[in-house]
């Protein structure tokens, strides 16, 4: 039986989807939408449903939607560069939400015909919000703060429990190879061998003639802030658990864009014209603070301005000249009595921004307009002139903006993505949810197809899979990455962080590339790791988005770092590739390597890698010798088709598989899917062990399978000194339960999990308490 499909489009009055407009379809017109997500061909990227190109009529109603595309004279009122908010319908129940792209029209013996059109999943939606704009286009007010020495080492020194700041300043020095001892001659094994030593104690953090300036610091920003900033500028919101967890809150994003830190005051400061005088004083508003220029014939024209009074000098302060909103000249000085000169074009507003070196620096500027007007014989006849007097004051707050590193937002969020191992996807009009994949897979919903499929037809292929994977970082010029890289003990000269992973196949390789540099840290030894931008000249350089992780405060195990106008320190806030992570057993050293390595930090191998957290499950199971890909052909109900989600599990008889890729027929409810063996165990029971003598804090990540409402815990009779925060959650987020010192016992937790047609099921988790 044919099914009604439907397809509604946005159009520029609709306020919400109510509204959209319904497309007029063809009778006999096959649509076909392709769904992936994670595709073994591929599985580096992020894939989204997407349609076949099909085609709708040139109807009345499809040519008021389009507004005549086909005829260029029209004006129409939409940009068919532009994808248009859409969603389908089978039978009156929603299918997806995406975007429709119109691709063309196509004419028949000279009459309009139809439209091609193309249907996109939210994943393609998403980076249409972002087209080309980058980091530096994000409004960074709310994180913008006060520039001073006292600010500075606040955001170094004071523990994420006591301020949680969301913008630090990483110890990562770009100018000077900074060092540790108690006096010269320092100790020779905390650089390269290759490094000339100075013969004094300049770039001695441990000594005062080495001491930390706060102006040495560039800042970095939480991620999770970022996307916050990302949500408020394009009116859209991210959802999934991890982007509460820790795992993601403590990742930094390093604002480095130049190769030496220089304070200029944030958001250069409109002239306040506070008043004007002479015949042309009507061109000055005082009111939007601009100059109007005038277009007189037969006349000579100037502005001329300067800065009569200044609060502090001397000091370097700049001007910026904008042309009808466009910056078009800056001037600088450092003093009073300078006089700058600049020549109208016509008919134009100006206006007038400072910016200072120094914060809270206030200007007085006079600003003279002069035209000189000759007849038509070259007779001087008049002068007029207006003038205005204006101020500003410079604030003391950071230019995030002004450092942000050099890269799109698109690239940015699906640089995060490849980073954890996360899809995106949307059930909402503009609301997106973030999952690493081991998540996602988690919770999908068990579905036993097989009497809706054609099993005299299934066709089971060999798994074409790679030889090797390799995830790897941006290369860096950091003179220790390069150190690392060319050391003889790096048997395959890997790049610090990166990771090869082999396989007996025959098949190509594979790299997972992320879009940011990987900065290789150094250990004095006494719990003190800083950062070099330096590269093997030990000259600065602009590092590619350089990826950080923020660990719990650590204090020297000797010395102190020594710095300039305030007390001597010995505790700070590190960042590098390592943070400590409350987990099911506790807090665990997570880093950002994709590989195993010596920890800078900790000084020891750390195995929790970016790659066993959020990449090895999903490889390990599609790598199994006995796994295959699987094809087969179903006719689904309208009930199963709009239901059924990317990561639930299939049963066909008696086994059971995870979706590779599927392709429907809309008209038809024919659904081709590839799909791949799945062993991973589902739900399993989690068991947990912790200490009798010191109490323990265990977190759990409560994921709510596809079609659940909510989940129930309760706690075996012997716990009842065990603290949950929650017994009921409604939601997605995280148990935490502390258990006290105790004697030996077994404690039970068990997750009830109801769902909206009815049914319950449960899970358990198993404390021994016992060591």
């Amino acid at each position: 039986m044919k099914r009604q499909v439907a397809i509604f489009i946005e159009t520029a009055l609709a306020q919400t989807e109510l509204e959209f407009s319904r497309l007029e379809l063809f009778n006999d017109e096959k649509i076909t939408v392709s769904s992936t997500i994670q595709n073994i061909s591929d599985i580096s990227k992020i894939f989204t449903d997407f349609s076949q190109g099909f085609t709708i009529p040139c109807s009345t109603i499809n040519n008021a939607i389009f507004q005549h595309f086909y005829q260029n004279d029209v004006d129409a009122t939409i940009d068919y560069q532009n994808r248009y908010n859409a969603y389908i319908e089978i039978d009156t129940v929603l299918f997806r939400r995406g975007k429709i792209q119109l691709e063309k029209t196509n004419l028949k013996n000279g009459k309009p015909d139809s439209y091609s059109v193309t249907f996109y999943g939210a994943g393609v939606s998403l980076k249409d919000f972002f087209a080309e704009d980058k980091l530096n286009q994000l409004n960074y007010t709310t994180l913008n703060h006060d520039y001073t020495n006292t600010e500075v080492y606040n955001r170094v020194t004071i523990d994420s429990t006591v301020t949680d700041y969301n913008v630090r300043y990483p110890l990562i020095t770009s100018n000077r190879v900074w060092q540790f001892g108690s006096s010269f001659p320092l100790p020779t094994a905390n650089l390269p061998d290759w490094y000339d030593y100075p013969s004094n104690n300049s770039n001695n953090l441990g000594h005062n003639d080495g001491r930390m300036f706060y102006t040495e610091l560039f800042p970095a920003v939480r991620v999770s802030s970022i996307f916050s900033l990302i949500q408020s500028q394009y009116g859209i919101t991210f959802n999934g658990l991890f982007l509460q967890s820790d795992l993601f809150k403590k990742a930094f994003l390093y604002f480095k864009n130049k190769q030496t830190f220089s304070f200029l005051s944030n958001n250069a400061i409109d002239l306040d014209f506070t008043s004007s005088s002479g015949l042309l004083a009507y061109l000055f508003n005082l009111t939007t603070n601009t100059l109007q220029a005038v277009q007189v014939q037969n006349s000579q024209q100037m502005i001329t301005f300067g800065v009569t009074s200044m609060s502090s000098s001397p000091n370097t302060y700049y001007i910026d000249v904008y042309r009808n909103g466009v910056l078009s000249a800056v001037f600088t000085s450092t003093t009073t009595s300078y006089y700058f000169n600049i020549v109208p074009e016509g008919l134009e507003v100006i206006s007038f921004k400072v910016r200072s070196v120094i914060a809270a620096l206030t200007l007085n500027i006079t600003i003279t307009y002069n035209i000189d007007y000759w007849d038509d014989i070259d007779t001087f006849v008049y002068n007029y002139t207006g003038q205005a007097v204006s101020t500003a004051t410079t604030t003391g707050l950071t230019d995030l903006a002004g450092l942000a590193p050099d890269m799109k937002i698109s690239d940015f969020v699906s640089g995060i993505c490849k980073e954890f191992n996360m899809t995106v996807y949307s059930n909402t009009k503009n609301v997106f949810t973030f999952d690493p994949l081991p998540y996602w897979y988690s919770k999908g919903a068990i579905v036993d197809i097989t009497k809706y499929t054609d099993i005299t037809s299934i066709e089971i292929e060999r798994m074409k899979l790679y030889k090797s994977i390799e995830f790897k970082y941006q290369d860096s010029e950091c003179m220790l990455n390069k150190y690392f890289l060319e050391s003889p003990l790096n048997a395959d000269a890997h790049g610090y962080g990166n990771t090869k992973i082999g396989w007996n196949y025959d098949g190509g390789e594979y790299k997972v590339e992320s879009p940011f540099e990987n900065l290789l840290h150094n250990n004095f030894g006494n719990n003190l790791q800083v950062g070099y931008c330096l590269n093997k000249e030990l000259a600065p350089y602009i590092p590619k988005p350089v990826l950080l992780y923020m660990n719990k405060k650590a204090t020297l195990t000797s010395g102190h770092i020594h710095w300039d106008g305030q007390a001597n320190i010995t505790g700070y806030v590190p960042f590098g590739q390592d943070s400590e992570i409350l987990f099911e057993t506790g807090l665990i050293p997570l880093t950002l390597n994709f590989g195993e390595e010596i920890s800078s930090f900790y000084l020891v191998n750390n195995p929790n890698t970016i790659y066993s957290t959020y990449y090895a499950s999903y490889l390990v199971n599609l790598y199994n010798p006995k796994n295959r890909l699987v094809k087969v052909k179903t006719i689904l109900p309208v009930s199963l088709l709009t239901n059924l989600q990317l990561n639930d599990r299939l049963i066909i008889r008696d086994k059971r598989y995870m979706i590779n890729e599927m392709q429907s027929d809309l008209t038809t409810g024919d659904v081709n899917f590839t799909l791949i063996n799945d062993f991973a165990q589902v739900k399993p029971i989690i068991l947990v062990d912790t200490p009798t003598g010191t109490g323990n804090t265990l977190r759990f990540s409560i994921l709510f399978t596809n079609g659940a409402y909510q989940v129930r815990i309760s706690k075996s009779g012997n716990a009842s000194n065990v603290t949950l925060s929650s017994l009921v959650f409604t939601a997605e987020g995280y148990l935490d339960a502390t258990v006290p010192i105790n004697v030996a016992r077994t404690i039970t937790l068990t997750l009830d999990t109801d769902y909206l047609n009815g049914n319950t099921d449960t899970n358990y988790i198993i404390i021994d308490q016992v060591w």
